[in-house]
């Protein structure tokens, strides 16, 4: 009987230490640009919609796909493969991409908000929420190197065939 309580005591504790381990867990928005899986903190994803019409910019940025209109807002579009310095996730025929049917049918743009503003990432496929508690979250210079992009701030792991690249959303406005 007492070996008994013992257990229970034991796992009652565990219980406790992970309940408050869990509390300062964050959430990230999981996406998949060029075959890379990259998240942003679900808190300053506004809505996620299907890609929309996208009016050119002369002479702006690269990365920047054009402006559309979002709620009564305008709001700039940034491919976010080009702006992570991998291939483009925008289905544009100057740029040299066409996507299956089934490949644009996943294509989304994540409004976000950033530093006041409101921007468009165009993304390949949005995947699933996960919630990582800071101790699950590796320092991107830690993981990769000291040669990191300043867009990555850390990298998860939900599982262990899986990585997740968490972005700084301030960092990749252009």
């Amino acid at each position: 009987m007492a070996d008994l309580t013992r257990v229970r005591d034991r796992t009652s504790r565990a219980a406790e230490r992970a309940r408050a381990e869990d509390a300062g867990q964050s959430e990230y928005l999981a996406f998949r640009v060029s075959g890379g899986v990259f998240a942003v903190p679900v808190a300053i994803v506004r809505e996620i919609v299907r890609a929309s019409r996208i009016t050119p910019v002369p002479r702006a940025p690269h990365a920047i796909l054009g402006i559309t209109s979002f709620r009564g807002r305008i709001v700039t579009v940034i491919d976010l493969g080009l702006r992570l310095g991998i291939d483009s996730s925008a289905n544009t025929p100057e740029r040299g991409r066409t996507l299956t049917d089934a490949a644009r049918g996943r294509m989304r743009t994540l409004m976000v908000d950033v530093a006041g503003e409101t921007l468009g990432l165009t993304v390949d496929e949005v995947l699933v929420v996960h919630r990582f508690a800071p101790r699950e979250i590796e320092r991107a210079s830690q993981a990769v190197g000291g040669d990191v992009a300043d867009h990555v701030v850390g990298i998860a792991r939900p599982s262990d065939s899986e990585v997740v690249q968490l972005l700084d959303a301030k960092a990749l406005t252009v």
